[in-house]
Parts: structure tokens; sequence; C-alpha cells
């Protein structure tokens, strides 16, 4: 299997289109939920996915600047580009394409929430890899920050799921 070699800046642009779907999936399941509670969450985390994709726009321009971050030697080793292949592999959220269809599977929020709670953890994966992988301080430590921000989003959705079964 060829597998194409990760660096920061891969990394960066990969995680750009996870917000872009990350926000196209909260904006669906605002349209599709009934409760203003719920709408509010959808909204919140949508404009949390639009912060975060404005943020990594700026450090992937910054990165790109430095010519070094093209060089081989910031790529990530195989073993890791691979795994971050899989995890990425439009699996965190859905590709635009795919998320409408999605969210019509789910019929609840309390099934929407598990979808994107799922979506959430599998970020938390992916940018814990690419922050200790980084070469780039900038990117490790907005990879870092985003992490902890998923982490906070995993127990939002879980507060509200909780509050649904209860």
């Amino acid at each position: 299997m060829d597998v194409k070699l990760f660096s920061d800046l891969e990394g960066l642009r990969i995680a750009m289109a996870i917000e872009e779907r990350g926000r196209d999936f909260y904006q669906q399941a605002f349209e599709r939920a009934t409760e203003d509670a719920h709408k509010d969450l959808f909204c919140l985390l949508k404009n949390e996915e639009i912060i975060h994709f404005e943020t990594f726009t700026k450090i992937f321009a910054k990165v790109n600047e430095n010519k070094e971050a093209a060089s081989d030697e910031y790529l990530f080793d195989a073993e890791t580009s691979r795994y971050l292949t899989v995890l990425a592999d439009g699996h965190i959220f859905p590709t635009a394409e795919n998320a409408e269809v999605k969210i019509a599977e789910v019929t609840t929020i309390p099934e929407i929430l598990q979808m994107a709670i799922q979506a959430e953890k599998d970020s938390i994966l992916f940018y814990d890899e690419l922050a200790s992988k980084s070469k780039f301080e900038d990117a490790r430590r907005i990879f870092t920050t985003l992490k902890a921000e998923e982490q906070t989003h995993v127990v939002k959705l879980r507060k509200i799921l909780d509050s649904l079964a209860s």
C-alpha cells in the first residue's frame, strides 16, 4: 500500500477540512433539532468549528511561509502517516456529500448526539497524534489546544445526552 507521508502542513490542511465538515454537520443537526436548548448547543458547536477553521487557516499560512515545512525532513514516518490517514479519511465528521444522508439516517436528537460524540472522540485522537508528531511549535500548540476543546465538546454533548435519558 502506497502511503502519502504526512507533515504538519498536511495535518493542518486535513484539520481544516475536518472543521468544515464539523460545521456542516452541526448546521444540519441544528436544522433538525426541535428544542431551543438543542438548537443552542448545535449552534455553539458549529460556531466553534468555524473558529477552529479560521485558526487553522492562519496557522497553515504561517507554517507554509516557512520553506523548510515542505522539506522531507518534516515528514512524519510511514506508520504515523497511515494511522492519520485512517483517522482522517472522512470518518471524524461525514463529508459534505454524506452529512445530510448520515443525519437523515438518525431520527432522534440522542442519535445525532451519539454520532457527534463519536466524531469528537475521533478528532481528539487525530489532534493528539498530530500534536505528538508536529515539528513546528505553533502547529503543536494549536493541535494540543484543539484536542482540549474537543474534549470539552464530548463532555457537553454527553451531558445533554444524559439529560435526555432522565
